[in-house]
Formats: structure tokens, sequence, C-alpha cells
């Protein structure tokens, strides 16, 4: 699944608006490859949905690189 951080917390935990139009929680443990440093408001990731104890979280989260994340921005008028 797909969806741009919203928000990123001090702790690491945060949200992410999925594709589908829901909102999921985070936790840095659920951060792969270069951890949540590099994660910021309005990065595209990619991720897995868990459900957790008390509701559904995302794991497995990677932020995608520049070129998906152009493909997700409005096209920009020619001219």
């Amino acid at each position: 699944m797909r969806g741009s951080i919203t928000q990123v917390s001090g702790d690491g935990s945060g949200c992410i608006l999925a594709e589908d139009g829901n909102e999921v929680y985070f936790e840095r443990s659920g951060i792969g490859g270069n951890g949540v440093d590099d994660l910021r408001v309005g990065h595209w990731v990619e991720f897995e949905l868990q459900y957790g104890s008390e509701q559904l979280r995302a794991v497995g989260i990677k932020r995608l690189c520049r070129d998906v994340e152009r493909r997700h921005e409005a096209p920009q008028p020619h001219g």
C-alpha cells in the first residue's frame, strides 16, 4: 500500500494518509530502510498493514524515490 506521511512525532511515531483515504498510525519499530530520521511530512511511502492490539498500523515503511513521488503530484501546465 502507498500513502503520504501526515505527521511525525519526536518519539518516531506518526500517521500516514493512505491512497484509499484512511489514516494509518505507525511506530518507530515499523520503519524499514533508513529509519525515522529520513521521514518528513509529505514524503510518499510504501508500507504494509498489520493488525495491532488496539488498531490497524503501518509496518515495513519505506520511503519512495523522488521519481515515484513526482508521479503523484498534479501535472504542471505547459508554456
